[in-house]
């Protein structure tokens, strides 16, 4: 495979150069910022201005296009619109869930790797030793998360069906956006349905108590949105309300005990 030189990879489709296409030009600005915003919730709290403004500029700036070029171009080596795509097939990823999410998540996830975990969490704040258990960092609002999960529920409705007006050559243009919104739909309502239950179902095996965690439907509705943006507009209606409730009782299943 012939993956495209240096100097093409950074003056191809780049805002002044060429041919620019506003519409496609903004949509990848908010694609961008969703990316940068993801690594700021991560750090919230935790890091100086000066570091929040230093890796926003670098990951803008050098990271993000970087890997959008490589996943969504024509000429991107992991594009599957590349006349010789990687594998024969190339990455199908119609809205971001790894060119943007995977981007911004991996970014996060060093970040707070360099910056450690919070004080008085794991450690005493005083002493330095390990505690027994952990201290719950509970948010300071639980109605303020829900109605920022509404309003990212409601903003997704526009970030993955408004991919589908990328298709301007595409008849069924429309078709698929519908698609695209149902899907949306069946994912974030799948991973909320099967996080809250299978958070209840967690807390009353060890506490003999059930009881409902809005946090634990907000974290899941979420989790579904992110990840119905890859193949939103591939598979099924059925599939994918199926797939990501097993998606949320993995991952509620499985990762507190990695901790």
């Amino acid at each position: 495979m012939d993956v495209c030189s240096f100097p093409s990879l950074i003056l191809q489709n780049f805002f002044g150069t060429g041919d620019i296409s506003f519409p496609f030009y903004f949509f990848q600005y908010t694609l961008l910022a969703a990316a940068v915003t993801i690594v700021a919730g991560a750090l919230a709290e935790r890091c100086q201005m000066a570091a929040h403004l230093s890796y926003s500029l670098f990951l803008a700036a050098f990271v993000y296009p970087v890997v959008a070029h490589a996943g969504w171009s024509s000429t991107g080596f992991l594009s599957s619109s590349n006349t010789d795509p990687l594998f024969g097939i190339g990455l199908v990823d119609f809205s971001g869930s790894g060119v943007v999410h995977l981007t911004g998540g991996t970014t996060a996830l060093f970040a707070t790797y360099i910056l450690g975990s919070r004080r008085g969490r794991f450690f005493d704040a005083t002493t330095g030793t390990p505690l027994e258990v952990p201290k719950p960092f509970p948010g300071h609002s639980v109605s303020l998360q829900m109605l920022g999960s509404f309003i990212l529920w409601f903003g997704w409705f526009g970030f993955n069906p408004g991919a589908a007006l990328l298709l301007t050559d595409n008849p069924d243009q429309a078709q698929i956006g519908a698609l695209c919104a149902v899907n949306t739909f069946l994912s974030s309502s799948a991973g909320c349905i099967s996080a809250l239950f299978v958070k209840m179902g967690i807390r009353h095996r060890s506490k003999g108590e059930a009881t409902f965690d809005l946090t634990a439907a907000m974290n899941g509705s979420l989790s579904g949105l992110v990840a119905v943006c890859v193949t939103m507009s591939t598979i099924g209606l059925f599939l994918h309300f199926l797939s990501y409730r097993c998606l949320i009782f993995l991952v509620f299943m499985f990762i507190p005990k990695l901790s």
